[in-house]
């Protein structure tokens, strides 16, 4: 495994722990009722919540279906982020937020520290992908969560089929946060809410380490597709991927979208949570929240010339560090319907008619 890999697993964005009772002055969360703040973003995290029914790109609840996940397991208990696929009974997650828990709550229309929408996951109800072995930028850190019962209030989201590189995304999770001009750790104050920000896809992980990474190995990406993204503030100095890309002869990432004070990147709790590309007419679900890599060892790591740092606020690290990584959902799709899809009504014929066969065999059988 290339050596950039394990940098990455332990500076990940991962899944958040959660202990003890209330929030403490350092931000660190106490109990589960605080689970909450989510994606980083330029400005207040106030200005950046997400609330049930809020209209964003002309949809209404365009974010009324991303989930808040809060599980235990042995080591403790846990805070990630999810989203409802179309049809109500499944949520999509990172594998690392689903591989091992006692109990998993999930909670929809989180607001003020009330969910509109509440339901539970059963040990056992979690179907991980196969190749998940731990490393987060394989393409392989995916799950999918089924509900004990189908949400039908709340319209889930359809998956992207296509590669959205170069594409602007909305994103969005219930993770820490903070203003990324403040140089301090992401925290929790404003934890009753999720909040979401956006950011374009800047290249993929395998093209990425390919050329710039000299312990490549190109069978670590075997399982599928991982984005990466970067914060940009406008300036070349902290365009981490075109920094990386202009030291192998590329010309990678661009140094921010359109409007500045909209882009954003994903912080602890975030992981699971959803990236979203606009068709024309509705929000896909494109992305899955893996990890992220700050404390400006991405760019140290890929030898960038000085200044080496990459940040934006170097205490921040968390939320606006060099780079994060989502799952792609488009190298999934035979994975994500192959949990999900529901048999069409001839095939419940079918499936009848070869028990009625089965049923008659036994029975000549017996007889003969």
């Amino acid at each position: 495994m290339a050596k950039v890999h394990t940098i990455k697993l332990l500076a990940a964005a991962a899944a958040l722990a959660l202990t003890g009772a209330a929030q403490a002055s350092n931000g660190q969360v106490t109990s589960l009722d605080n689970l909450i703040p989510s994606t980083g973003n330029t400005s207040a995290p106030s200005n950046w919540r997400f609330a049930p029914g809020q209209t964003i790109g002309g949809v209404a609840g365009a974010l009324d279906g991303v989930a808040r996940l809060s599980f235990t397991n042995s080591s403790g208990s846990w805070a990630c982020s999810g989203s409802l696929l179309e049809g109500g009974q499944y949520v999509l997650t990172a594998a690392h937020c689903a591989d091992d828990f006692t109990s998993m709550k999930v909670q929809f229309g989180w607001y003020n520290g009330t969910a509109t929408v509440t339901r539970n996951v059963a040990v056992g109800g979690a179907t991980v992908h196969s190749g998940w072995n731990g490393d987060l930028d394989t393409g392989a850190d995916i799950a999918i969560l089924k509900l004990d019962q189908a949400v039908t209030t709340i319209k889930g989201y359809k998956i992207s089929t296509t590669n959205d590189v170069g594409k602007e995304h909305l994103m969005a999770g219930y993770g820490t946060t903070q203003a990324a001009n403040t140089n301090s750790a992401t925290n929790w104050n404003d934890g009753n809410y999720g909040h979401y920000a956006f950011n374009t896809f800047d290249i993929d992980s395998k093209t990425l380490n390919s050329l710039a990474d000299p312990a490549y190995d190109a069978n670590y990406y075997k399982y599928g597709v991982t984005y990466m993204v970067d914060f940009d503030n406008g300036t070349a100095d902290k365009n981490t991927i075109g920094r990386i890309g202009a030291k192998v002869g590329q010309n990678w990432g661009n140094t921010g979208i359109s409007n500045l004070a909209n882009e954003g990147l994903i912080a602890g709790g975030d992981s699971g949570g959803g990236d979203f590309v606009w068709n024309g007419t509705e929000w896909l679900l494109s992305g899955v929240h893996s990890w992220g890599w700050g404390g400006s060892s991405a760019c140290s790591y890929y030898g960038v010339p000085t200044p080496g740092t990459c940040d934006n606020a170097t205490a921040n690290g968390s939320s606006y560090g060099d780079l994060s990584g989502s799952t792609a959902v488009f190298s999934h799709a035979a994975f994500i319907n192959s949990v999900t899809a529901v048999p069409e009504p001839q095939t419940y014929a079918l499936m009848a008619l070869g028990l009625i066969g089965v049923a008659a065999a036994a029975r000549r059988r017996k007889q003969g």
